[in-house]
Parts: C-alpha cells; sequence; structure tokens
C-alpha cells in the first residue's frame, strides 16, 4: 500500500506553505489548493503560501502528499485514520486529520527541498503531468450536504474533472463558479489499494 496520490509523468512541482484550515485539520493527498495572500513565514525554497480550495476562483493546484507521509506512522498507507483504517474515495475512508510532528523531508532532484511535515508541501500545479488518483469525491454535492437526495457520482473517460467544494477531485461542476481544472478522466478502475482515476492534462 501507498499514497493516495502518484505522479505517472511530469507535473510541475512547487514548494509551498500550506496556511488557513490546512494547519489546523490536516489534509488529504490530492486536497486542491489556491494562492493565499499570507506571506510565507519559512525561507526553504517556498515562495508562496496556500490555502484549501472551495472550487471557485484560481485553482493553483493540488498537494501530492498529506502532512503524514511515511514517518512517524505507515500503517498501510500513511494517512490511515488509526480507528477506522478507511480512506476518501478508494474502499476507505482516510483521515483529514493527522499531522506530522516528526517533520521528513523530501528534496527534488535539484536538491531543493519540497517537504518539510506540514510545514511544507509540494504543489503539482495544474494543469501539468499526469497522475494516479484515489481521492476523489464518490457522491454528488446534494448527497453529501443532505444524504437520501443526491447520488453516487461517475467518471467517464474524457470528462473533465472539476473539484469540489471540500478540495477533491469531482465529475460534478457543483456551480457555475466552479471551474474546470484542466484534467479529464483517462482511466477509472480499481486494484488492490482501492477504486482510482487516472487524470491527464487536457485542452478543450
Amino acid at each position: 500500500m501507498g499514497d493516495q496520490v502518484y505522479m505517472l509523468k511530469d507535473g510541475e512541482e512547487m514548494a509551498v506553505e500550506p496556511v488557513g484550515v490546512l494547519i489546523g485539520e490536516g489534509w488529504m493527498p490530492g486536497t486542491w489548493v489556491k494562492f493565499s495572500s499570507t506571506a510565507p513565514t519559512l525561507n526553504l525554497n517556498v515562495v508562496a503560501t496556500v490555502e484549501r480550495s472551495d472550487g471557485t476562483g484560481i485553482l493553483s493546484g493540488f498537494l501530492m502528499t498529506g502532512p503524514q507521509h511515511n514517518v512517524p506512522v505507515e500503517r498501510l498507507s500513511d494517512m490511515w485514520n488509526i480507528d477506522r483504517l478507511q480512506r476518501e474515495g478508494g474502499d476507505f475512508h482516510a483521515d483529514w486529520g493527522p499531522l506530522d510532528a516528526g517533520g521528513p523531508m523530501r528534496f527534488d532532484s535539484e536538491g531543493l527541498l519540497q517537504r518539510l511535515g506540514s510545514r511544507i508541501a509540494t504543489l503539482i500545479i495544474t494543469p501539468t503531468g499526469f497522475h494516479k488518483f484515489y481521492v476523489f469525491e464518490t457522491e454528488d454535492l446534494a448527497e453529501r450536504t443532505n444524504p437520501g437526495t443526491g447520488a453516487p457520482l461517475t467518471y467517464p473517460v474524457g470528462a473533465p474533472l472539476y473539484v469540489s467544494n471540500r478540495g477533491l477531485l469531482t465529475s460534478e461542476q457543483e456551480s457555475v463558479a466552479h471551474l474546470w481544472t484542466g484534467y479529464v478522466v483517462a482511466k477509472l478502475d480499481e486494484d488492490v489499494e482501492g477504486d482510482y482515476i487516472v487524470v491527464a492534462a487536457s485542452v478543450i
């Protein structure tokens, strides 16, 4: 088992400092963000801060990993909820909240710091690359808001992808203000880790 988002090819990366609810609540790998006007407090290759996106306005991209990534805990995946062992978007539901106290580091091919615990995260700038997501919305906004009034989401090949009000990939355009991410569904399938979608950058 492993992460909830895999980069299959390319993808422009940028080191960013999470702020706002990302700091207090943690975040899932694959959470979409927007640039924040808050000034960075760290000078370790960070040029911008980001906050969780609600799917409207400018979409900067998504965070490649969660704040708890392998160190100090690795139980099948690095974002498991210890009580439920479930994950959002696959066969399981993951915990939004784990924060990494160990501060593991990740460097890019140029030796630049890309991740430091929950303080520096790797942003994949949209729409670049070819990615495999286990983290995505499985029910529409109506169903999440008022169970019994909505429906499960489908992900047909070629469908444009949006960002939900919770900052996760969705096939539903929840309002006219919700903008296309620049990605489309290339494949929907499942494996031992759960249901997944492969997304590709595209141009309409």
